[in-house]
């Protein structure tokens, strides 16, 4: 898997909540709504994230379902969630009001926490093109133009996910620049 973090004994390394590989082990096994299902029923009580608990219950599942379905080992960002774009369109409905925005929040932490293995060339290659990405997500209808909106405007989003300002302020950046794609076609 893409995260360093991930059921580690290391001590310097913080382990990750049990329901992450729960989910990934029936990912492919399932189908979209399954899997959604599945995410509900194991729930976000006593979520662990990159080693601390986690109480916003919409963050933890979004975590879930990033960490159990995103693996930048299988290519780039946009690539991992054109594939997955089933299972996360799933997660995301069953997860209501603000679900869309969390996951894009979460997808801030899998590629900027300091808990992430993501590093070198597939972090920078991600953050370059992450306006793609939400272009994916927006397109498979995943995400609203309102919840990439609603997550645009806040860029504090990351900050369950212990993103730093710089690389909020980046990722931001190709929200914006997305937005003004949306709004040039419209």
């Amino acid at each position: 898997r893409g995260l360093r973090a991930h059921m580690s004994d290391d001590e310097d390394e913080p382990e990750e909540d049990w329901r992450i590989a729960k989910l990934y082990g029936v990912a492919d096994k399932s189908s979209p709504e399954e899997f959604a299902a599945l995410v509900d029923e194991v729930g976000t009580r006593d979520a662990v994230c990159f080693g601390s608990v986690m109480m916003d219950r919409p963050s933890a599942r979004a975590h879930f379902v990033v960490l159990a379905l995103i693996d930048l080992d299988d290519g780039s960002l946009a690539e991992c969630l054109t594939a997955r774009r089933a299972l996360l369109k799933a997660a995301v409905a069953a997860g209501g009001a603000g679900a869309g925005s969390a996951l894009l929040a979460a997808l801030e932490g899998l590629l900027c926490s300091p808990a992430t293995a993501v590093e070198g060339e597939a972090r920078e290659s991600a953050m370059t093109s992450f306006d793609e990405a939400l272009k994916v997500l927006w397109e498979y209808e995943v995400v609203s133009e309102d919840e990439v909106r609603l997550w645009q405007a806040d860029e504090r989003a990351g900050r369950n996910y212990q993103v730093s300002g710089a690389d909020a302020i980046r990722l931001h950046e190709k929200g914006r620049e997305f937005l003004e794609w949306v709004d040039e076609g419209e």
